[in-house]
């Protein structure tokens, strides 16, 4: 599918044409695949991670994603949502320019409390 074929596919999802940049940065690390990052923590460097998922799918299909830590594998965890959200939060990276950017807070408040595919806690 051609850039701008995705641009206009994703946009009336992700902010359309007021975040045309954003949108096609983010759409351009949604088909390499990964993302690899860096979660600060205050007083310190913080953590860096990778973020995986495989092939390049609708707005409203779901992907397949696997977080990973190294150094830390108690922190990894494999997760599913849907494409658009990922591009969302692609789009709002912190330090888009860095090599290793973060996503933002709302992602990992995400993670840690909203996914759908999380186990049922009693």
């Amino acid at each position: 599918m051609s850039d701008a074929a995705q641009l206009v596919l994703f946009a009336p999802y992700c902010g359309g044409v007021s975040r045309e940049q954003d949108l096609a940065a983010a759409l351009q690390i949604l088909r390499r695949g990964e993302l690899e990052g860096r979660r600060p923590v205050a007083g310190m460097d913080g953590y860096p991670y990778q973020l995986r998922w495989n092939g390049v799918a609708a707005p409203l299909e779901r992907l397949e994603c696997e977080l990973r830590f190294p150094g830390h594998t108690e922190g990894d965890v494999d997760f599913s949502l849907v494409t658009h959200q990922l591009v969302a939060w692609l789009m709002d990276r912190s330090h888009p320019q860095r090599s290793e950017p973060d996503l933002p807070d709302g992602f990992w408040q995400w993670l840690l409390m909203e996914r759908s595919d999380a186990p049922e806690q009693a």
